[in-house]
């Protein structure tokens, strides 16, 4: 099991839980709260790099001092400056490092939100096969705002549910290994009746791939279809002739990584003061700041709306730590400065 797979079964399985146990089953909720308690953790290395940069200012007259009494010797100049920010707890990559670290947590919430949609989606056809008006009660919570399905994504070229094309696509073909199929097995019968699932040549069940059927055996293909189309008719028909969304959790979260990327780039340069940045932890926070809200955009664009919701949600935490931090680091500069550089 790899670092990644186990921190995205973590996020899901600990959403999940505060889903089903203390939120009411509430999407909003479950996800605001995850949202805050992630970034409480990481707020306080947070805190910790940006006091290794108001250092780096504090022992910027130092380096100077050995850039000129070193100036022909660059070999003996990089010991030296690598000795003093070693003696003074400084680090050169330290004021870039919480944007570096949003790049690990936005990919493991991706997988989460994408493994927990689809767990959604199996459990809504489930539950409108056994009862098709529970299951209407349940399509009608994935409701939030303006997206009629916060686990699609807030997009006006998507449809409200998954077309049977999408579904039934290469993309989804992990859904036979949710842990939804292990924890509810009259599921599992459920799909291998409707036809669904059909055995892996590995062992255990794949998704019919509806490309492939439709090549090989196109009349078993459209009756498959036809079944999916049946089973979530009236989801479909709640929302006919609408759209999922207006791109509007895509555009905030690209704006707000902005937003947070500016401010922490501004807070780290009024620490520094008249002092150069060193070059590599400039370019990555120059690139860190263009990349990561275009990033942001594309994946909520495509993703589901439950995690463009998360990264709209953390950032805006983010932003306002940035800001607390700043004014609270701004106001030690002055006192550091008359006490020397603390370890």
């Amino acid at each position: 099991m790899t670092g990644d797979f186990f921190l995205t079964q973590w996020a899901f399985m600990g959403m999940r839980w505060l889903y089903e146990t203390l939120t009411n089953e509430s999407i909003v909720l479950t996800v605001v709260i995850s949202t805050l308690l992630i970034r409480c953790v990481t707020v306080l290395g947070d805190i910790k790099s940006r006091k290794s940069s108001m250092k780096m200012q504090l022992i910027q007259p130092q380096l100077q001092r050995l850039q000129k009494k070193y100036q022909n010797d660059p070999q003996r100049l990089s010991i030296e400056q690598r000795k003093l920010m070693k003696d003074n707890n400084v680090s050169m990559m330290g004021g870039c490092l919480p944007m570096l670290l949003t790049l690990p947590l936005f990919f493991i919430f991706i997988a989460a939100f994408r493994q927990w949609g689809n767990e959604m989606m199996v459990k809504l056809i489930v539950t409108m096969d056994a009862d098709p008006q529970a299951g209407l009660e349940l399509f009608e919570n994935f409701k939030f705002l303006w997206v009629n399905n916060m686990w699609a994504a807030d997009n006006g070229f998507k449809p409200v549910i998954q077309t049977a094309e999408e579904f039934f696509s290469v993309a989804n073909k992990k859904i036979p290994n949710l842990l939804y199929f292990v924890e509810n097995p009259a599921a599992l019968e459920t799909f291998v009746r409707l036809g669904f699932f059909v055995p892996a040549e590995e062992g255990g069940y794949a998704l019919v791939n509806l490309a492939t059927l439709t090549a090989n055996d196109p009349t078993l293909a459209t009756a498959i279809q036809t079944k999916y189309d049946t089973l979530l008719a009236p989801c479909m028909e709640l929302y006919a002739g609408k759209n999922n969304g207006w791109f509007i959790f895509p555009v905030l979260a690209a704006v707000t990584t902005f937003l947070h990327s500016w401010v922490m780039t501004k807070g780290q340069k009024k620490l520094q003061g008249d002092s150069e940045t060193p070059d590599a932890a400039a370019s990555t926070n120059k690139m860190m700041q263009w990349t990561m809200p275009i990033m942001s955009f594309y994946f909520c664009l495509v993703s589901n709306s439950t995690f463009a919701l998360y990264w709209t949600v953390s950032n805006v935490f983010s932003l306002l730590s940035s800001l607390a931090i700043n004014q609270y680091l701004g106001r030690m500069v002055p006192k550091a400065e008359e006490k020397g550089v603390q370890k």
